[in-house]
C-alpha cells in the first residue's frame, strides 16, 4: 500500500511595514542624533548610543504596528 503525503505551502505576504520600518527608524534616529547635538549638553558617545537606541525602538514598534 503506498502512503501519499500531502504538502501545503505557506507564502508569507510581504507588507509595506517590513520595508518602511528601517526607513522611519534610520529618520528617527537622524532627527535625535542632530536634535541632542544641537541643544544637548551631552557628550558625543551618549548622543550617539541614545540615537541607537532611539532607532531600535521606532524599528520595533514599527514592526509591532505592522502586525
Amino acid at each position: 500500500m503506498k502512503k501519499e503525503t500531502e504538502t501545503t505551502e505557506v507564502t508569507e505576504e510581504t507588507t509595506g511595514a517590513g520595508v518602511i520600518a528601517p526607513i522611519v527608524a534610520t529618520a528617527a534616529a537622524i532627527f535625535a542624533f542632530w536634535w541632542l547635538g544641537k541643544y544637548s549638553t551631552f557628550c558625543e558617545r551618549d548622543i550617539v548610543g541614545t540615537a541607537i537606541t532611539v532607532w531600535c525602538a521606532v524599528l520595533i514598534r514599527v514592526l509591532m504596528w505592522a502586525e
